[in-house]
């Protein structure tokens, strides 16, 4: 009961949250409006206080897209850019630099070989081609495995790039169809509190006479 009244808390409360505060807002403005001997100054500034959260709607789509894409928000590049500000008779800034040179890697390979010398018989100087023949063999078999070592691993590095490059390029369209289009429902609840707050300022006076 209580996992079951949970779930039911977040898809009914905690994921149409935007839409519960734009009607809660509307649903009191509109509770104090009607209410008996009520004034057209209390109408005029109910009215003003719903444009005002109207267009603070704004500033917090502002937000919500900088966060998106990993920016500061206002606050702070505000506090940074007052920390910046020129000191009279000049600032003393100091700074050092450090150079950082990477490791160098040599390699190197070195082979051997048999020679019968000048005086060595027939079967002797057969003998030293068979193994040169066969050192040969070993070394280009040898650098067979080393090439295709460097392949699968040249063939890993790109398949593994492509990989982040898909991953990178499913964040980027997800980010930019969030900018598009998550922002909607905090621009419809501020286009909600605007008209019902430009309504209560235009028929203010007429709306007092009703009630009264």
């Amino acid at each position: 009961m209580l996992l079951w009244l949970r779930a039911l808390w977040f898809w009914g409360v905690v994921e149409r949250r935007h839409l519960w505060l734009t009607v809660l807002v509307v649903a009191v403005a509109i509770a104090f409006v009607l209410r008996k001997g009520i004034t057209e100054t209390e109408i005029r500034i109910t009215g003003l206080v719903l444009q005002v959260l109207g267009i603070g709607t704004v500033a917090w789509g502002i937000h919500e897209t900088r966060a998106l894409f990993g920016h500061p928000g206002i606050l702070t590049v505000a506090r940074e850019w007052l920390r910046r500000f020129p000191v009279y008779g000049g600032r003393v800034v100091s700074g050092n630099a450090s150079i950082i040179s990477g490791g160098g890697t040599v390699h190197g390979r070195g082979y051997a070989s048999d020679n019968a010398g000048p005086d060595a018989t027939i079967e002797a100087r057969v003998e030293a081609l068979e193994k040169n023949v066969k050192r040969v063999n070993e070394r280009i078999n040898q650098t067979q495995s080393e090439m295709d070592g460097k392949f699968r691993s040249q063939a890993e590095a790109l398949g593994q790039e492509q990989q982040t490059r898909s991953k990178e390029d499913h964040k980027i369209l997800a980010k930019l169809e969030a900018t598009e289009t998550g922002g909607l429902h905090i621009s419809a609840m501020g286009a909600l509190w605007l008209l019902v707050g430009v309504t209560f300022s235009t028929v203010a006076p007429e709306l007092a006479k009703c009630l009264n």
